[in-house]
């Protein structure tokens, strides 16, 4: 299965981007390799050849990230799935959480399947393997730069990956240009060297990432511990293992019970306490996959946030023009949007208004 996903900035670390980089620079109609900061006179098929620096491609994952906050804050879910960890709530039936879509409950999880795995430049894009696993679920392997490399974590998303369940291996490829060494990612305005393969990541940690379902929620009796119908008031507060179900993906809905995991699964009480005050609340929710008017109303508040046009051809900065534009007449709906009233803004709150107000329909 083919993805388009993004080398982080390395500096901002911008890994839970909806709209990566790589998608950015194919919407703009501009040139990965140039994008990234690499020179390949090779590439006669675009419009867009001028070389970004980082600076450049920081102040574009800034302002991407921004606009997917805002959209995400104003729906209650994330346009790209993550987890959230211990969000504290009265404890009630149903308990609401404060993101919508609901995947499951658990946190996140992270297993080395290889490290300083070899990456061959023989062919582009880059081939890593094939690597043993036991993983079965394509979804949860993911590359990062190796450990040594970096101070944080940064994870480099490949265009594609070949799981052999069966024979048990991986086989992931990765376009060149997103494996820049991560100490000359700084390139100056003549770029680095395509051709030249020491510039890329010759190793990277392979590892799968998953939802880990053990841990659900904790449910909280204060100053009691909980006792069957007694209360036994104590000096602290008690706690005890919840499982999550979810009664209602698009509202955030579940149910949590008293429960204890063992052996891969839960286990409801048998004989339980009174009911909790308080239950903290690990889950995953959010997008799995980003529809285009997501990805669409993400690049166009983007533009219409930045001060200036990106770097590159006229189709980048039409684009720009476009979504920083303000009509000579506006409504009094348009002068009152949170969002600006921009065209640009505009199209972005007209669709995270429709899925706040819907719910996930249009998804």
């Amino acid at each position: 299965m083919t993805v388009i996903a993004a080398q982080s900035n390395l500096a901002t670390g911008y890994n839970d981007l909806a709209v990566p980089l790589p998608l950015y620079a194919q919407i703009i109609g501009y040139q990965e390799c140039q994008f990234f900061g690499v020179r390949d006179d090779n590439a006669v098929d675009y419009a867009c050849r001028k070389v970004w620096l980082k600076s450049q491609r920081d102040e574009m994952a800034y302002y991407l990230a921004e606009a997917q906050d805002e959209i995400e804050q104003h729906a209650n879910y994330y346009l790209k799935a993550r987890w959230t960890t211990n969000e504290d709530k009265p404890y009630s039936y149903p308990v609401l959480t404060d993101w919508r879509k609901v995947i499951a409950g658990g946190i996140k999880a992270t297993e080395d399947i290889s490290t300083d795995e070899a990456v061959s430049h023989l062919t582009d894009p880059a081939v890593i393997g094939p690597v043993a696993t036991t993983v079965t679920d394509e979804s949860e392997i993911h590359v990062f730069y190796p450990e040594s490399l970096v101070e944080e974590e940064v994870e480099i998303h490949p265009s594609d990956i070949d799981l052999d369940t069966v024979g048990g291996t991986v086989t992931i490829y990765v376009p060149r240009c997103r494996m820049v060494k991560p100490s000359l990612v700084d390139n100056d305005e003549s770029g680095l060297d395509y051709d030249d393969t020491t510039n890329f990541l010759s190793v990277v940690d392979v590892k799968r990432v998953y939802n880990d379902t053990s841990t659900n929620a904790t449910l909280v009796w204060p100053n009691s511990c909980g006792c069957g119908s007694i209360y036994c008031p104590t000096c602290s507060e008690y706690t005890h293992d919840g499982c999550i179900y979810v009664l209602d993906s698009g509202s955030g809905s579940l149910r949590v019970l008293e429960a204890t995991y063992s052996s891969g699964s839960w286990s409801a009480c048998t004989t339980c306490r009174t009911q909790p005050r308080r239950v903290k609340l690990n889950y995953y929710s959010g997008l799995t996959s980003l529809t285009r008017q997501a990805r669409d109303a993400i690049v166009r508040l983007a533009h219409a946030k930045m001060p200036h046009a990106p770097c590159g051809c006229d189709v980048a900065q039409n684009m720009w023009v476009r979504d920083r534009t303000v009509p000579d007449v506006v409504t009094r709906e348009r002068i009152n949007c949170p969002f600006g009233i921009s065209n640009g803004a505009w199209a972005a709150w007209q669709f995270a208004n429709d899925i706040a107000s819907v719910g996930l329909g249009v998804i």
